[in-house]
């Protein structure tokens, strides 16, 4: 599919109900068997989904995860996503929603497809719709005509989908009262913290004592698994030698990536900010806003703003003079944008008011948009394609490798035959790699879990692939206490001072429950109670707690002043007590009502989605076929 095209026409919502979609299956499953014909991976209701099918949709699934992430992938995911079944479980979620949509008697015409695809920039000139452009581009993407009329489609079908079922997605006043207090009722907690550092003893330990914690924890003395490799790489560099790129792929690809041969206007401005918010009282509010009109007349007077900045601004940049730095439109809360790009060069704003507080703006230098001729932008498309190329040709000698190896019987005998030279390393262990292998902790994982004797897969190294056998494997081994003396002993000092300042917090619970006061029996053991400030669940780091901690606290009331157990994050440990509360502002809710409300709905369009979903699922039969995805 275009990603580029079809990037403008997926809502962050339409991306968040089909993240919805792939929950429901991920948690649901599918059966196995091998109903379907010999060509089938999987069925839904006796409609086949082919390995054909499968193979294409995975291929383009990894292939838009490269394009995304590039180098920066980040290790293990596609491992961690179980890729493989999750393309099945897509492919299975669109036909079992399609049956649901065609039984619900939502069907999209060809005159609405060809609507939208008409109206996409990317298959105009000059704002006309141009058949050859739509056809060369969908050439230049090896996509026909019929896959991409059908993906979009299958887009035009989704959203009808969530139309349809918005309808069971009505939020009331009263679900919105309620919601509204959930987030942003206040408390106040004491509470009391116990940190295992404070319980830390030092010296030496018994013999005996250290011997029967180390004899219980061997585990975590284990060495490191290591092991020795014989591989064979196949570099990228190398094979993208002479690569000729024609002047037709170089204007398709300047077609086809525009966002990167432009730069949207950028400015730079420095500001001055008063602080507020929707619970500052009007009289607040008044007196700020004459305090910024008095520095808005010391600038028009000729007052060095940045000055100004500096005394008066309550941001962080006050330091800098208020300097902002160069800025594009899009990255600025709309009413500053409004302001900021109205004004010319040098030019000081009136007051404008943001969900920040009030500001003052005075634009210092504009950047006129800029767009990179084709002519300039030649050698970076030529050096891309060429990499790509090399990529691409790169991989096929790898993969024909791979299958002489199989061929051969050995790495070796392949090597020797076809004149590659085979990399040796010595024992290493994950943690401490050979340098060609470094900062890959993907590969160097898919490296220690094979065997001795084993052959790799094709493996994606830095700049190329790699062919690795595994030559010797040294498993962990619990070494003598001798050896890791120093570190038992500390670990021993840890478990202990962690064990007495649980025990001390414990008892302490239990005491200020039966006594009923906190602060009573925190003196008795001459410990200090502190206090939070008040905070909600919409503002939790008010409270100044660890989140964890913050968490529990919420869940307590005047019914209920004290948690089941303490609380621990990390080496301290929370005795907690509630000990007031305030309701929301009522007109911090009137402000922000609507705003909740279009955030309600959509949560319940997606639940009212999901819940169709699974309904769906409880009834389809669904079958794999298992062969397939090993």
């Amino acid at each position: 599919m275009l990603d580029f095209m079809r990037r403008k026409a997926q809502s962050t919502y339409i991306q968040a109900i089909i993240l919805i979609i792939v929950l429901v299956f991920v948690f649901w499953g599918v059966g196995t068997s091998q109903q379907g014909g010999p060509d089938a991976i999987a069925t839904v209701n006796d409609q086949s989904l082919s390995l054909q099918q499968y193979q294409k949709t995975y291929n383009q699934t990894i292939n838009r995860y490269q394009e995304q992430f590039g180098s920066t992938m980040p290790p293990g995911l596609l491992e961690a996503l179980n890729l493989k079944q999750q393309v099945l479980n897509q492919m299975i979620q669109e036909v079992v929603m399609y049956q649901g949509a065609k039984e619900a008697g939502l069907i999209v015409g060809s005159d609405e497809v060809r609507t939208v695809i008409q109206g996409m920039d990317s298959f105009r000139e000059e704002g006309i719709f141009k058949l050859d452009r739509y056809k060369k581009l969908l050439a230049s993407s090896k996509m026909s005509t019929a896959e991409f009329e059908n993906s979009v489609r299958n887009d035009i079908l989704q959203r009808k989908i969530i139309t349809h079922l918005s309808r069971f997605a009505r939020i009331s006043d009263s679900e919105l009262k309620d919601r509204f207090a959930f987030d942003n009722d206040q408390l106040k907690l004491e509470y009391v913290a116990f940190r295992a550092d404070d319980f830390r003893t030092s010296g030496p330990v018994s013999d005996q004592d250290l011997n029967a914690f180390f004899e219980g924890r061997k585990q975590a003395y284990l060495t490191e698994p290591q092991v020795k490799l014989r591989y064979i790489t196949f570099l990228t560099d190398q094979a993208g030698t002479g690569t000729q790129i024609n002047n037709q792929e170089i204007e398709q690809y300047y077609a086809m990536n525009p966002e990167s041969f432009s730069a949207p206007e950028q400015r730079q401005a420095r500001h001055i900010l008063l602080r507020s918010d929707v619970k500052d009282s009007a009289e607040l509010k008044a007196a700020k806003r004459k305090k910024l009109e008095a520095i808005l007349a010391l600038a028009k007077a000729g007052k060095d703003f940045s000055q100004l900045a500096r005394e008066h601004s309550e941001d962080s940049t006050g330091n800098t003079g208020g300097d902002l730095g160069f800025f594009r439109k899009e990255e600025m809360v709309a009413p500053f944008a409004e302001a900021a790009f109205s004004l010319k060069e040098g030019e000081v704003s009136g007051i404008v008011e943001t969900q920040f507080g009030l500001h003052l703006i005075k634009v210092e230098k504009i950047k006129p948009p800029s767009v990179t001729t084709l002519a300039a932008a030649r050698e970076k498309i030529i050096a891309s394609l060429t990499a790509q190329r090399g990529k691409d040709l790169t991989f096929q000698l790898a993969n024909q490798a791979y299958e002489g190896i199989i061929q051969a019987g050995s790495l070796d005998k392949y090597a020797a035959s076809a004149a590659t030279p085979v990399h040796t390393t010595e024992y290493f262990t994950q943690a401490n790699p050979p340098k060609p292998l470094a900062g890959q902790p993907a590969l160097l994982k898919t490296l220690f879990g094979l065997k001795k004797g084993e052959l790799s897969s094709l493996l994606e190294i830095n700049g190329g692939y790699a062919i690795c056998y595994i030559d010797e494997v040294k498993e962990p081994q619990a070494p003598p206490l001798a050896e890791v003396r120093a570190r038992v002993e500390k670990d021993f000092h840890e478990d202990q001072a962690h064990a007495k300042a649980k025990e001390t917090a414990v008892t302490l619970l239990a005491q200020a429950k039966q006594e009923g006061s906190l602060v009573a029996e925190a003196a008795k053991m001459k410990n200090n109670v502190l206090e939070t400030a008040f905070f909600s669940r919409s503002r939790q780091e008010a409270s100044t707690l660890p989140a964890p901690v913050t968490a529990q606290g919420l869940n307590l009331s005047a019914n209920a002043p004290y948690p089941k157990e303490i609380v621990e994050n990390g080496n301290t440990f929370y005795v907690l007590h509630f000990k007031e509360s305030k309701p929301a502002s009522e007109d911090a809710f009137a402000g922000q009502k609507e705003a909740l409300r279009k955030m309600l709905t959509q949560e319940k369009q997606m639940q009212v989605m999901g819940d169709w979903l699974a309904y769906l699922q409880s009834r389809a039969t669904i079958t794999t076929n298992k062969k397939f995805m090993e």
